[in-house]
């Protein structure tokens, strides 16, 4: 099965974590997102894991452009 970085297992259960960027930290007063997915099973965790790690991905990218003040390219749209 493939690796996925974000996915981990403790005591059977799988989890989600996700390193949040050096940037945000301060912001978010935090290092990891860590959320569990409550799932025994890792073919059923993949891919909500998967869709976790493209939601937060997008959050996270948006918190990164609103706090850079580089805004001004979205409006309009």
């Amino acid at each position: 099965m493939a690796k996925i970085p974000y996915l981990y297992r403790r005591n059977n259960i799988y989890y989600f974590r996700l390193r949040v960027p050096a940037q945000l930290r301060a912001t978010l007063k935090v290092c990891e997102i860590i959320q569990s997915l409550k799932i025994e099973s890792r073919a059923e965790a993949m891919p909500l894991a998967l869709r976790l790690a493209a939601s937060v991905t997008v959050t996270l990218n948006e918190l990164k452009i609103a706090n850079s003040g580089c805004i001004s390219h979205l409006e309009g749209i």
